[in-house]
């Protein structure tokens, strides 16, 4: 692993946490619609009723590690 393809993985490793610490978040209602409410802190979400949407959190991390190892790959001293 050079210095370049290091970065690589602490930059995706701080975007994966950055992630964590400001989910989608989203507001079910009992009629079955949900309401995506946006990003925010994770300890303070701005309705109390309001949860994590998880599958889009899931998704956008897929989406950051994609994109990861292909720099990574792309990155490699030949």
């Amino acid at each position: 692993m050079n210095k370049k393809q290091r970065n690589v993985l602490i930059a995706v490793a701080v975007v994966v946490l950055a992630m964590l610490l400001y989910p989608p978040w989203q507001l079910k209602w009992s009629e079955g619609k949900v309401l995506g409410r946006g990003f925010g802190w994770l300890f303070a979400p701005s309705d109390p009723r309001a949860t994590v949407d998880v599958g889009l959190l899931i998704a956008e991390w897929i989406g950051v590690l994609i994109v990861g190892g292909i720099a990574y790959l792309m990155l490699k001293d030949r």
